[in-house]
């Protein structure tokens, strides 16, 4: 049986702007990402939105890219 540590919306392994973490950095191989919102640190995988956004011209709706590999997250310091 696995247990999870269980944060207000989810389990810690997931992390979303809103799930009341904090300001993290996000890592994938090494490189920083910028514009994550939703990282999964277990199976590996950080949906971010890339620079400058785009708009599908169909859908009305922001493009995301999917990356994979090794995921780290760290928090940042305070001041």
């Amino acid at each position: 049986m696995v247990k999870f540590s269980v944060t207000k919306l989810g389990p810690d392994h997931i992390h979303t702007p809103h799930d009341g973490g904090g300001a993290r950095d996000v890592f994938v191989d090494g490189r920083k990402v910028e514009g994550a919102f939703y990282v999964d640190t277990k199976r590996g995988i950080v949906d971010y939105y890339p620079r400058p956004l785009k708009i599908h011209k169909r859908g009305k709706r922001v493009i995301t890219r999917r990356l994979r590999g090794h995921v780290e997250v760290v928090r940042k310091a305070d001041g």
